[in-house]
């Protein structure tokens, strides 16, 4: 068996339209999906590489969005140098600086989060750079 990452779906797209995208090209096993990507795992490996070759920069959704298809990548040490890193930081003190993620990039405006964080307390300052933010707020306190 062999994974696939896919990304630049749209955020709403469903389960059962990203297997039923793949299973065109060959049996797949299970989809495990995210907000704009996901993780596909076909039985052939054959079978998925033709689903890369064809998917691969597809305008795809009702934006047109490009997709982006490639071979998981499987046996690197990225995933356990971020776990160290985490660690590494686990006894920082916290910050002013949220790191929000899990919003629709296309839709949602510096205004909706400021309108969803102001209750919290005073914001600094909210940017939105491509699918993540930033909320800064006035003191610790409030960001915690």
């Amino acid at each position: 068996m062999r994974t696939i990452f896919c990304r630049n779906f749209e955020y709403d797209a469903r389960q059962s339209e990203i297997e039923r995208l793949f299973a065109k090209y060959g049996r797949v096993d299970r989809v495990d999906m995210k907000a704009g990507f996901a993780f596909i795992h076909m039985d052939d490996e054959c079978d998925a590489e033709d689903a890369i070759r064809g998917l691969d920069n597809l305008e795809y959704g009702r934006h047109r969005r490009r997709l982006c298809v490639e071979w998981a990548k499987q046996g690197d040490n990225t995933l356990r140098r971020r776990e160290v890193d985490r660690k590494n930081t686990a006894n920082t003190k916290p910050a002013k600086t949220l790191f929000v993620i899990n919003f629709d990039p296309i839709n949602t405006r510096v205004e909706d989060l400021e309108t969803h964080f102001e209750p919290y307390g005073k914001l600094i300052r909210v940017h939105i750079r491509k699918n993540f933010a930033f909320v800064e707020y006035e003191t610790q306190e409030e960001a915690t």
